[in-house]
């Protein structure tokens, strides 16, 4: 492997504007050079806004070799809370030629993750204070400290409220296990169905609070909820964007085989006010909801489920938390004893993906999404409403950025980025303005004299092209050349145009 020691400068921050305000975000900072992990440390990266639009982006990771990386006039592009930064800069390496740096940087709620790529010289800066914000609590099942014996942010009857809470507790169990899907380590949750006198009552685990309220298994008195109201923070998760997708590893074994017995997975986004499974009424607070759920007797298997947003929109309710519960049988008093759910390895995946991207109601020209870069001519400073684009992601956003380069071109940055700010692509078009036409200049010299009408006069009675500019010839602007385009030229040399 090869080892380089890393002194990236750049020039000294230009004079701050006199409101500029500078924001830190501390986290952890990778560096990989040459395709192997450098190092992972502590670092920061600080933003300097200024009034203008253009901020200031300096990444500070001490005490590597990586100092004061330096990103100068980055437009700043914010859509629906999420800021985004894309640019790319000259940079130096030691006593090196200057190379070139790309960054790619997005922020919200006070979280940052930050990419810089210096592809001449295959490394990659990575930077994160995101961490596990956007994803489940203990989502592993490895955490285990708490004293009621169940995993760390999810419950079972141990935790339960109700009058019928103790009896619960001996009766249905929540535990660790050390069966574990193949090639993982570590530990799992199961819950374990039980029974008596001759009801079964089901093993459930949730991230709310279950309630035991009632001798009888169908009575909803026996739930499981969740409400900001009144629980504590243990017993609510937030939600701060919605995903698209809770991946989970289960495996479920039935005590009594049968095939119509299934075990139940409920994930819920809704607006933080009380809500139940089962519910006891309509509810209207709830925002979104995977599709599927029902487990069927397997080994160890990974489910992937969709959300649905669509079938929840005429209630109008925000997604500020996520309730998931987990129970060994969708219906209440239904299954037999002994059933028993394994869970693992949680995740909730956000899509930032972009599909289509256009530019005047115009797919851009050889659109691939593999492909960020494109080449486009316009006809004057281009305009960012005129791009658009298609995205995947229910809370992925687009961001729009433009730089101006020093030969007069543009450099537009079309972003996505999902949810969690850990997808994120940057679409660069690099759109070159047209130089403007000048009617009757049909030999492109600038000038409009009696030699482009002899030229056209040529051009009509030979049909070679190759030295007439069509554009400045279509006179009369009826996008065809005809002898009426040199009647009018020779009318605007007469007329004195």
């Amino acid at each position: 492997m090869k080892k380089t020691i890393l002194t990236l400068c750049m020039a000294l921050a230009a004079m701050l504007t006199l409101n500029a305000a500078v924001t830190t975000y501390s986290g952890t900072t990778i560096v990989t050079a040459y395709g192997s992990t450098q190092s992972s440390m502590e670092g920061g990266v600080s933003v300097t806004t200024g009034d203008n639009g253009l901020d200031e982006i300096k990444f500070v990771v001490a005490p590597f070799s990586i100092n004061n990386l330096l990103f100068e006039s980055v437009p700043r592009a914010t859509a629906d809370g999420i800021t985004v930064y894309s640019a790319e800069r000259e940079v130096v390496i030691g006593f090196e030629a200057p190379t070139r740096a790309i960054l790619l940087a997005r922020i919200v709620d006070g979280m940052m993750t930050a990419n810089v790529n210096l592809p001449e010289k295959n490394i990659t800066i990575y930077f994160d204070n995101v961490g596990d914000h956007f994803q489940l609590p203990n989502s592993d099942m490895e955490a285990w400290t708490n004293e009621n014996g169940e995993p760390d942010r999810w419950h079972g009857f141990k935790t339960a409220g109700g009058s019928f809470a103790s009896t619960s507790a001996g009766l249905v169990k929540l535990e660790q296990s050390n069966d574990v899907r193949s090639g993982a380590t570590g530990h799992s949750a199961v819950m374990t169905a039980n029974s008596a006198f001759g009801v079964v009552a089901n093993g459930t685990m949730t991230n709310g609070r279950l309630m035991a309220g009632s001798i009888f298994a169908t009575d909803t008195k026996n739930h499981a909820e969740m409400d900001k109201a009144n629980g504590t923070e243990d017993f609510y998760m937030p939600l701060y964007a919605k995903p698209d997708k809770f991946n989970v590893w289960l495996k479920y074994t039935q005590g009594t085989t049968n095939a119509n017995n299934k075990a139940n997975v409920s994930v819920k986004t809704f607006d933080g006010t009380y809500y139940q499974e089962p519910t006891d009424k309509t509810y209207t607070n709830l925002s979104g909801s995977i599709v599927g759920g029902s487990i069927a007797a397997c080994d160890w298997t990974h489910f992937s489920f969709d959300f649905d947003y669509d079938s929840y929109a005429a209630n109008g309710a925000s997604s500020e938390a996520i309730f998931v519960t987990f129970s060994t049988n969708g219906n209440p008093g239904e299954g037999s004893k002994n059933d028993a759910l394994y869970v693992d390895d949680m995740e909730l995946v956000y899509l930032g993906n972009m599909t289509d991207l256009r530019y005047q109601g115009v797919t851009i020209n050889g659109w691939n999404p593999a492909v960020t870069t494109y080449n486009i001519e316009t006809t004057g400073m281009p305009n960012l409403d005129d791009f658009t684009a298609t995205i995947e992601g229910a809370s992925a956003v687009v961001t729009k950025s433009m730089d101006q380069n020093a030969d007069g071109s543009y450099r537009i940055a079309i972003c996505v980025v999902s949810g969690d700010l850990q997808n994120a692509t940057c679409y660069l078009i690099n759109a070159t303005v047209a130089p403007a036409v000048k009617v009757g200049d049909v030999n492109n010299d600038g000038n409009v004299n009696i030699s482009d009408v002899s030229i056209l006069i040529d051009y009509l009675l030979s049909g070679d092209a190759s030295a007439i500019n069509m554009q400045g010839a279509d006179v009369d602007g009826d996008n065809a050349l005809s002898i009426s385009d040199v009647s009018r030229l020779i009318d605007m040399l007469l007329a004195g145009n």
